[in-house]
C-alpha cells in the first residue's frame, strides 16, 4: 500500500473509516496470504537446495573419509630405518633393527630401499619385539622397537652379507612408484617418509644425514598451489605456492614439502576454504627455485606425522652438495633378466657421451667412464659406470645427470653405478675401451 494511499484512509471519518479499515484489513490478508505462499515456495527451494548441497557434503565427506581411512589403515603401510643388520647368506636372510611405525607381521611383502637407489622386493618372515633388553619372537606388532628378519636371495641380486642390509636402508610395505599407461605415477617417498620420522633422533649422524639429503634431492613431492591467469616467459600459467607462516619468527615464510598424498590431508584447514588450491607435483630442483629466489625456508610433512624443518641453509647445502638434478633412483633388483650391452650409435647417444667426456674432464674424482644401455622390462636407459670412490657417488651422479640431460630424447632416463659396485664392468672394460680415462 502506498503513502498516498495510506494518507486517503486517515483521513476518512465514520462508516468510510470502517469500511476502508476493512478494505485494507482485506488486502493486508491477501497481501500476507500472497506473501505466505511465496516464502512457502521459497523456503521449499531453499530445502531443495540445502537437501542437494547436504548430499553433495556428504559426498565430498565420504570421499575425504576414505582417503582418512586409508591413511589410518596403519596395517597397510609400516615403515622401518635400519640402525643395525646382520646377514646370513648361508640362510638367505637379512635380519634388520630399528623403531617400527605402523604394524607388520609375519608373511607381509616388503620393499627395502637402498642407500644406492636399488629396491629389493622382499617378505618378512620373522618378526621380534625387544622385551626387558631381550628381542623375542612374535606374529604381529605395531610401533615397537623390533628386529625384522626379510628375505634375500644373495645369488640372484649379486649382494653379500657386507651390503645386503646398509645402515639408515628403509624397510617399508609400500611399493616403489609404477607409472601407469599414461606415463602417470602416484607421489610416494617412502624412503624420505621412513627416514623423516628419525629426523630428531639421527640427525647428529652423518651417514644418516647423507642419505636423507640424497632422498630429499630426488624427492618429488605434493605441493598446494593456486594457479594464476598469468601466463609465464614458458606459456604457462604462473602458480602460487600456498605458504606456511612462522609466527615464532616474524611471519617467516615455509614452504611445504609433502611426501605422499595422505600427508596433505592431515592439513585439514587447507580443504576448508572456498578458494580450494590444487596439489601439484614438484621435484626438488624445482622447489630450489623458489627457495633460493625468495630465501623460504622448508618443511616436510609440516602437519605430520613428524614435522621435519629445514633451514634456508641447509636446503641450500642439500642443493650444492647433491646437485640440482635427480638420479634415476628406485630401481629394482629382484634378480628379474636383464639386458646390458653397448649403445648404438646415433646423433643422441653420440651427443650423450660427449657430454659425459665433457662433463668428467672437470671432475678430479673421476679417473674413467663408460656409457652402456640397460634394458629390463622392456625400458631402456642409458647406464653410465664411473671408476670413482664409492662414498663421493652421492655427490657425482647428480653431477653426471644435469650434465647428460639436456641430450636426452628418445632415451629419457639414466641409470648409475661405480666400478667397485659393479663386478660384470670389469670384465667388460677389460675389452672394450672406456669412453673416457682421466689423462
Amino acid at each position: 500500500m502506498s503513502d498516498n494511499e495510506k494518507d486517503n484512509i486517515l483521513n476518512l471519518e465514520g462508516d468510510d473509516l470502517d469500511a476502508a479499515l476493512m478494505a485494507a484489513i482485506e488486502e493486508t490478508e491477501e497481501e500476507e496470504q500472497q506473501a505466505r505462499l511465496k516464502r512457502e515456495e521459497e523456503h521449499k527451494e531453499r530445502a531443495e537446495q540445502a537437501r542437494i548441497t547436504a548430499i553433495e557434503n556428504e559426498k565430498q565427506k565420504a570421499k575425504v573419509d576414505a582417503i582418512r581411512a586409508q591413511i589410518n589403515k596403519a596395517n597397510q603401510r609400516f615403515f622401518l630405518v635400519n640402525e643395525g643388520s646382520e646377514c646370513d647368506e648361508a640362510k638367505g636372510t637379512a635380519s634388520l633393527r630399528g623403531s617400527l611405525f605402523g604394524q607388520v607381521k609375519t608373511g607381509d611383502t616388503a620393499f627395502l630401499y637402498r642407500d644406492d637407489g636399488k629396491v629389493l622386493p622382499t617378505k618378512v618372515i620373522g618378526v621380534e619385539v625387544l622385551n626387558n633388553s631381550i628381542y623375542e619372537p612374535v606374529g604381529e606388532t605395531r610401533d615397537k622397537s623390533v628386529v625384522l628378519t626379510i628375505e634375500v636371495d644373495y645369488k640372484k641380486t649379486g649382494f653379500t652379507k657386507e651390503n645386503a642390509a646398509p645402515k639408515y636402508a628403509v624397510l617399508s610395505s609400500v611399493n616403489p612408484p609404477v607409472a601407469d599407461s599414461k606415463g602417470n605415477a602416484p607421489i610416494e617417498n617412502p624412503a624420505l617418509f621412513a627416514l623423516s620420522l628419525r629426523y630428531n633422533s639421527l640427525k647428529a649422524d652423518k651417514d644418516y644425514i647423507r642419505n636423507f639429503m640424497q632422498h630429499t634431492v630426488n624427492g618429488r613431492f605434493v605441493v598446494p598451489a593456486h594457479t594464476s591467469d598469468e601466463v609465464g616467459q614458458d606459456g604457462k600459467k604462473k602458480i602460487q605456492i600456498v605458504m606456511l607462516m612462522d609466527k615464532s619468527h616474524g611471519d617467516r615464510k615455509i614452504f611445504p614439502l609433502f611426501t605422499d598424498i595422505r600427508t596433505v590431508m592431515l592439513w585439514k584447514d587447507l580443504f576448508k576454504s572456498a578458494n580450494k588450491p590444487a596439489l601439484i607435483s614438484m621435484r626438488f630442483p624445482e622447489v630450489v627455485k623458489f627457495i633460493q629466489k625468495e630465501g623460504f625456508d622448508a618443511a616436510i610433512n609440516p602437519m605430520g606425522p613428524v614435522p621435519t624443518f629445514l633451514p634456508n641453509k641447509l636446503l641450500m647445502q642439500i642443493a650444492s652438495n647433491l646437485g640440482n638434478g635427480p638420479i634415476k633412483k628406485e630401481v629394482i633388483t629382484d634378480g628379474s633378466k636383464i639386458m646390458i650391452g653397448p649403445v648404438q650409435d646415433n646423433p643422441e647417444s653420440d651427443a650423450v657421451r660427449q657430454a659425459l667426456i665433457k662433463h668428467c674432464e672437470g671432475v678430479g674424482q673421476i679417473n674413467k667412464a663408460g656409457l652402456l644401455y640397460i634394458k629390463r622390462n622392456n625400458r631402456v636407459s642409458y647406464f653410465v659406470i664411473i671408476d670413482a670412490p664409492k662414498e663421493e657417488a652421492g655427490t657425482l651422479f647428480p653431477g653426471i645427470l644435469a650434465a647428460l640431460k639436456p641430450h636426452l630424447n628418445a632415451v629419457k632416463t639414466v641409470d648409475f653405478s661405480v666400478l667397485s659396485e659393479t663386478p660384470f664392468a670389469v670384465d667388460y672394460f677389460s675389452k672394450k675401451k672406456w669412453d673416457y680415462i682421466r689423462k
